[in-house]
């Protein structure tokens, strides 16, 4: 383990990017995307949409694949309130990162199977058939020019976290992990809010209409106690999470915790950031102050440079959180040494 980096119970400021008039000094350009993908055991192909941002000045070699959690969409990176200081996206754009955040499938503008079919396992293999089609060249942008890159990074939250280091951990095909919202903690105190604030999709006037079958929802006004640490986050931005909420497949629920083990077999950077207060990841009081994550490293092999992060006033969802913007910056710079610039394969120094 390369270290632990904890910024709590200290009075900190935080400087949102620099804005224009208008309150966008986003230099970027997005672009819908799309990938089509197959699941084992089921017939034909699926689709599954993401959008792309890229920096207009200036592009690193690596690239960012984000993968929201369960309820979330590709929202959740590119959060539409207060964007600047908030999106995920904004900010990776700015350190000169492109990235690809996807509505994975079964969420958002994707095509949404039985539920019980997306399975974390199934997830995984449908974000490796993106990252080959990247690596080869047959991905391509919404002008038809291949989507190209030396190099790989997924970023998960959550769910998509546990997606990600079983994609990373079975595929071996990325070049760096970060993991937000997660640890090998399997019974977390926040568990049995996700059971008692969850109801079947069809149930909830947002999704009633759709037709989709297999599927769970959060129910109306419970984000905010589920997801948050509330003395850390606006009220502005937990009403626009509800506002923009989506649904979580019966599949992940099968084998979440058949994938755990697979951090073992992970070769490349991993960095883990957890919001100090994350009921989800943490036993109680915090983070910090149960040493939850103090063993979290052992988990992982060497090679894997492991590193955790701490996000000081966060809860499970650190996006929406007044200190997201330490945790955005954190990360870029990790990309930057661990990744973007590693000195060489197996090496652990950072710049």
């Amino acid at each position: 383990m390369t270290g632990i980096s904890a910024l709590v119970g200290l009075t900190t400021m935080v400087v949102a990017p620099a804005a224009s008039a208008d309150g966008d000094a986003w230099n970027s350009s997005c672009d819908e995307v799309n990938f089509n993908v197959t699941l084992d055991g089921a017939p034909g192909n699926y689709r599954i949409a993401g959008e792309i941002c890229k920096p207009r000045f200036g592009q690193n070699r690596t690239l960012q694949i984000l993968i929201h959690g369960a309820s979330y969409n590709r929202t959740y990176w590119n959060f539409p309130y207060k964007p600047a200081w908030y999106s995920y996206v904004r900010h990776a754009n700015l350190a000169g990162y492109t990235t690809i955040a996807l509505d994975r499938l079964g969420h958002g503008a994707s095509d949404h199977p039985p539920g019980p079919l997306v399975t974390v396992h199934e997830s995984a293999n449908t974000i490796h058939q993106i990252v080959t089609a990247i690596r080869n060249g047959s991905a391509t942008d919404a002008t038809g020019h291949p989507i190209h890159f030396d190099k790989i990074v997924l970023v998960g939250h959550s769910f998509g976290s546990n997606i990600s280091w079983t994609e990373a951990g079975i595929y071996g095909d990325v070049d760096g992990i970060v993991l937000t919202g997660i640890s090998h903690l399997q019974n977390p105190p926040g568990a049995p809010l996700t059971v008692t604030y969850a109801y079947p999709a069809e149930y909830d006037p947002k999704f009633a209409a759709s037709g989709i079958q297999g599927y769970l929802t959060t129910i109306p006004g419970k984000r905010g106690e589920m997801f948050y640490y509330l003395p850390g986050a606006s009220s502005q931005a937990i009403s626009v999470d509800e506002d923009t909420k989506d649904v979580v497949p019966f599949g992940l629920l099968f084998d979440q915790f058949t994938t755990y083990g697979l951090t073992q077999n992970i070769h490349v950077p991993v960095l883990n950031v957890t919001g100090n207060y994350d009921t989800l990841a943490c036993d109680l009081p915090s983070c910090t102050g149960s040493g939850t994550l103090s063993t979290e490293g052992s988990n992982y092999p060497a090679d894997a440079c492991f590193t955790q992060y701490i996000v000081p006033n966060a809860g499970h969802s650190i996006n929406m959180h007044y200190s997201a913007p330490l945790a955005h910056a954190y990360t870029q710079d990790w990309v930057n040494d661990m990744v973007e610039h590693r000195r060489s394969p197996g090496s652990c120094r950072r710049h």
